[in-house]
């Protein structure tokens, strides 16, 4: 579910789910302004920092949106989102597309498991 919020006369997007690379391992993390995305950031963890820059009243700001998943927090992911290196915003986003994943993650056992059986 992405997370929206107002700062300052802009929308604010934030989202993080799996990505339907490498068998749904990997997870995406994105921030959008203004419904244009300004930074992005992929990885087999749930543990990076996705930044970038988008303009405001004539001058840019650098935004990171910090995400820090571990096995306790799998499913309600915490969150720093900073504009020039002062926090914003904090607190969890909610991991999209586990249910696709965990389909994904079956198939593949279920496919090596027939192949076990067969040789």
């Amino acid at each position: 579910m992405t997370k929206t919020m107002e700062w300052e006369g802009h929308k604010i997007e934030m989202r993080i789910f799996f990505s339907p690379r490498l068998l749904m391992i990997a997870t995406d993390t994105t921030l959008a302004v203004d419904g244009k995305l300004v930074a992005r950031k992929g990885g087999l963890g749930l543990s990076e920092t996705a930044a970038g820059w988008f303009d405001h009243r004539g001058g840019e700001i650098r935004s990171e949106l910090q995400v820090r998943g571990n096995r306790t927090a799998f499913t309600r992911i915490p969150y720093v989102l900073r504009f020039n290196g002062l926090p914003v915003s904090v607190g969890r986003l909610k991991l999209e597309g586990l249910a696709a994943a965990i389909a994904v993650w079956l198939a593949v056992a279920g496919l090596l498991v027939l192949l076990a059986l067969i040789v």
